[in-house]
């Protein structure tokens, strides 16, 4: 059988819905599904899901057309992410976040299993504060229903958050359900939630130029999103790369769990894609088995 990347490009080579692609070696079927294209840039951006009927998911991501990485915004902008925090019915650059935004769901009928539904990609020309301050794009996969997530409230707290919920983003997460060695910088977001960085990433750990990193989200203790965090320059020049996902020892939710994220490019076709793969699934396991479990 042919090589999981080289697969995951063929069968987003053109497609349009569902693929079904032979083995030489031995017959296989993968499902490719993806959600309606939103405009990005001079190209388009949609998710997909790949997955093999009745079977476990083999990727799900997002991909960009030829085009999607060119004549992107060169700066901030004036009416994404906007809190009118002083009342005065207008927005001023402190009161943006300023990034380009598409909300995209996850084909509903290949999505069982998954503890995420939703997904937001985002381009941030001017990227965080460093060392994140490069042209870069998010893309947050949601465990949280999108409802839950957007009554995160604006305010004066972290960034732009209210301060009542930047005291729940900062609720520390139970040592199960923490990723090894993701660490808290105060980074909660409104109508998204915490952002745990990998102290174990290359720009953190050893001082490298920001290139790609993993982050996880949370709020009020628990998980909420999944997210790799990627150059606009890393994916240009990235033909197929993928990198560990560190997971906690426990879930709140039974389900698919993903290992690795990839990015990855079909030349041919200019296409790009983001995703999570090596899915593996783990038993829901609430805080009073974990607690019985240590005191036996």
């Amino acid at each position: 059988m042919r090589p999981a990347s080289t697969r995951i490009l063929g069968m987003l080579a053109g497609a349009a819905g569902l693929v079904v692609l032979l083995s030489a070696e031995a017959p296989w079927r993968v499902d490719t599904h993806f959600s309606p294209a939103q405009q990005l840039g001079d190209g388009t951006v949609r998710s997909y899901v790949l997955r093999r009927p009745g079977g476990p998911p083999e990727a799900v991501g997002v991909t960009l057309s030829a085009g999607a990485l060119r004549n992107l915004p060169a700066r901030p902008n004036s009416h994404s992410r906007c809190f009118d925090l002083d009342g005065d019915g207008s927005h001023a650059g402190h009161e943006c976040i300023g990034d380009e935004e598409r909300v995209l769901q996850l084909p509903e009928q290949a999505a069982e299993g998954l503890p995420f539904r939703w997904l937001t990609v985002n381009w941030n020309p001017a990227g965080h504060p460093a060392p994140y301050n490069l042209p870069h794009f998010d893309v947050h996969f949601f465990a949280w229903e999108r409802e839950r997530i957007e009554a995160i409230a604006p305010g004066p707290c972290g960034e732009l958050v209210d301060c009542a919920d930047f005291e729940r983003g900062s609720r520390p997460l139970a040592p199960a359900y923490l990723p090894p060695g993701h660490i808290d910088v105060g980074a909660v977001v409104p109508r998204m939630g915490n952002h745990l960085l990998d102290s174990r990433s290359p720009e953190l750990a050893d001082s490298l130029p920001f290139t790609r990193t993993f982050i996880y989200g949370a709020f009020d203790g628990e998980l909420t999103f999944w997210e790799p965090m990627i150059t606009r320059d890393f994916l240009l020049r990235t033909r197929d790369a993928c990198f560990e996902i560190r997971l906690p020892q426990a879930f709140r939710r039974s389900g698919y769990y993903p290992t690795r994220y990839c990015v990855r490019q079909d030349p041919e076709a200019e296409a790009h894609t983001i995703s999570l793969e090596g899915f593996v699934y783990a038993e829901a396991r609430p805080d009073t088995d974990i607690i019985q479990h240590r005191e036996r």
